[in-house]
This record gives C-alpha cells, structure tokens and sequence, in this order.
C-alpha cells in the first residue's frame, strides 16, 4: 500500500484549534501545511450524551490507524477522548495544547515520519 496524502499521520483536533476565534491557534492551517490528516473532536459544547457516541466513532476509527501504523497525536484537549480510547484498547496519544502556531509547528516537526506500514492482522 502507498502512503497516503497524509504520510500516515493523523491528528485529532479538539474544535478550538479547527475553529479559533479571534487571533487564536489555527490548527487546521499548521496541520494542513504540515501534511497531517485531522479528525474534529466534538466541540466541548455537546453534552456527554451527544459526544459519547462520536468519540467511540472516532475511537474506532484511530484503532485501525494505530494498527497500520499511523502517527496519531492529540491536539487540544476534549473531555472523554482518553476513557473511548481506552475501551478499545488503544493508549491516548500524544498530546499538545498549543499556545501559538510555531509552538505546534515545532512539535509537528520534532515527530519521526511513521515506520513502514505493518501488514493486516499485525
């Protein structure tokens, strides 16, 4: 399988690095020039009943990038991302709360292009 767009590297974002206000953290745009996919955790508005189900959603979903060896990280911090995870098994990523775009360029940098993909069922 070739890599893709990504290079295998997904972010999950929490929603005020996707939707900032004002002069605050465009995360999307230092992810995007970096070459990172990005999942949007649910904004810290939605009560548990309604991101509960979209974050096992997106739990599943980095399950399967972690066993193709994806780089998955963290970017922000949303309420409940670390017990889905760990319902499947799956250890919280790594984890930034910026507080500028060079600081989340300098960690995006830092971060060793993922090893070559591990076969199906590995």
């Amino acid at each position: 399988m070739e890599r893709d767009a990504r290079s295998f590297r997904v972010a999950l974002v929490a929603d005020e690095y996707v939707n900032p206000d004002g002069n605050a953290v465009d995360g999307l745009a230092v992810l995007e020039r970096a070459g990172w996919g990005v999942m949007q955790l649910p904004p810290a508005s939605y009560g548990e009943d309604l991101a509960q189900p979209l974050l096992e959603q997106i739990a599943e979903q980095v399950e399967e990038f972690v066993r193709y060896g994806y780089d998955v990280i963290l970017v922000g911090a949303r309420p409940g991302v670390e017990p889905a995870l760990a319902a499947i098994g799956v250890a919280l990523p790594d984890v930034l709360v910026p507080s500028t775009e060079s600081e989340l360029s300098a960690f995006l940098d830092a971060r060793p292009a993922p090893s070559a993909m591990p076969k199906r069922g590995s």
